[in-house]
């Protein structure tokens, strides 16, 4: 097979040595190293220059970082400013661009993607042209363990990746030709691209993940400060995307079973006829009701959704939903039970509640279901570190809930370009 290996890359030589080195000890080598780079300094073009390596390089710059350019080229994406300002500079650009770039200046059948801060073993390559060959699959995707040295590391990575292997875009194969043919990574976002790539990979490809671990991602954020920042910015960008999260649907069907509880309930609750808030045929209305918004739910995720690059919908409606429900909880007390204690549907402290049974629920997923679903040893959580491991995910999931707010918000005015079949 004739290989270029895409790695984008910013200001990080030192890991743009290692992968190099790492390539040049594959047991099948590939045809060609593709460097492109968005750094502020030229350290890695030189590196490229002056590195003994036995795979040729090529090195293309793509973009330049300089200060606030990430924030300046999403201002840049307004509208408004698009149209008054089209000079401003343009800055680095996002993984997503380099690697779609560095796909353009390939020489080679297959693309294989890399990060720079991504090692893969020495079996990778040979092994994974073995899976295409052998099983006649058209794609092959990655599959990435994330290693911890630090305490902190341990923590993160028992909270959020887990222990396995798991499924990544760095370290897949695919053909240049299928690639460039309308599946080329989402551009204009920081994160999820690699993740709506994937699915429109595997709904368009034959594909396969292997179950052995080829990579490996030594650089876990060592402090929660760094941590905190990419995980906002990350789900900020999620959010502009158009990724199904089936939770919401789970969310969804309590709030219909809570319904057919509460509603025919409700003409009794008010006091019938005698009371300003009694409403005729209610059970009637809310059945109808809830047939029409599970309608309208089919026809906005299998048609309105699925065919449009900007959820700004789909956000507004997830947002919507959280909104409605926070603040039925917020006046439970005060319009069914009229602050009166003695009613039963009289809850105290239910606001509290409420929010004590998120963050609870939070901090048992992460701190010991995710954890010990994905092999995170019981030395290691037991007696006292699932605690730590549970704190730092309710507190990253609390970090992500404005970040996905912004994302969502914002999402009309964010330019997303996604490549989609000829």
């Amino acid at each position: 097979m004739n290989i270029s290996v895409i790695i984008p890359t910013l200001d990080n030589p030192d890991d743009v040595f290692d992968v190099i080195k790492s390539l040049n000890q594959q047991l099948l080598l590939p045809s060609e190293i593709v460097i492109v780079d968005s750094s502020s300094k030229d350290d890695i073009e030189n590196l490229t220059k002056n590195i003994n390596s036995l795979i040729p390089i090529t090195y293309a710059r793509f973009g330049r970082a300089y200060r606030n350019d990430r924030l300046i080229m999403m201002i840049k994406a307004l509208p408004i400013i698009k149209y008054f300002f089209q000079s401003n500079p343009k800055g680095r650009a996002y993984p997503y661009e380099a690697t779609n770039h560095g796909s353009l200046i390939a020489k080679n059948e297959w693309l294989a993607f890399l990060d720079a801060t991504t090692l893969p073993s020495k079996h990778w390559i040979k092994d994974y042209a073995e899976t295409i060959e052998c099983d006649k699959v058209e794609v092959v995707f990655g599959n990435t363990q994330y290693l911890a040295e630090t305490f902190f590391q341990k923590i993160l990575r028992a909270s959020t990746y887990g222990a396995n292997g798991i499924e990544t875009a760095p370290g897949s194969f695919m053909r240049r030709k299928d690639f460039l043919n309308g599946f080329q990574i989402t551009e204009g976002v920081r994160s999820g691209g690699d993740v709506d790539w994937k699915n429109r990979v595997r709904s368009n490809f034959t594909s396969i993940t292997p179950k052995d671990t080829y990579l490996v991602y030594p650089n876990l954020h060592k402090n929660l400060l760094s941590c905190t920042k990419k995980f906002f910015i990350y789900q900020m960008h999620t959010a502009v995307q158009d990724i199904a999260h089936s939770v919401k649907d789970l969310y969804f069907l309590l709030t219909l079973m809570f319904g057919l509880v509460l509603i025919p309930k409700w003409n009794a609750i008010v006091g019938w006829e005698s009371s300003p808030y009694y409403m005729p045929h209610i059970t009637k209305i809310y059945l109808l009701t809830a047939t029409l918004i599970l309608l309208f739910s089919v026809l906005f995720n299998r048609i309105f959704v699925k065919q449009s690059s900007k959820p700004f919908l789909k956000n507004a409606y997830k947002i919507s939903f959280f909104i409605v429900v926070s603040f039925g909880v917020y006046n439970w007390n005060s319009s069914l039970a009229g602050w009166v204690e003695e009613s039963v549907w009289y809850i105290p402290h239910i606001t509290k509640i409420f929010i004590i049974f998120l963050c609870t629920a939070s901090f048992t997923y992460r701190g010991l279901y995710f954890p010990i679903k994905n092999d995170i040893s019981f030395d290691f959580l037991f007696p006292i570190n699932w605690v730590w491991v549970g704190l730092l995910g309710l507190f990253l999931d609390i970090v992500k809930a404005p970040g996905y707010l912004i994302g969502a918000l914002i999402s009309p005015f964010i330019k997303v370009i996604r490549s989609s079949a000829n």
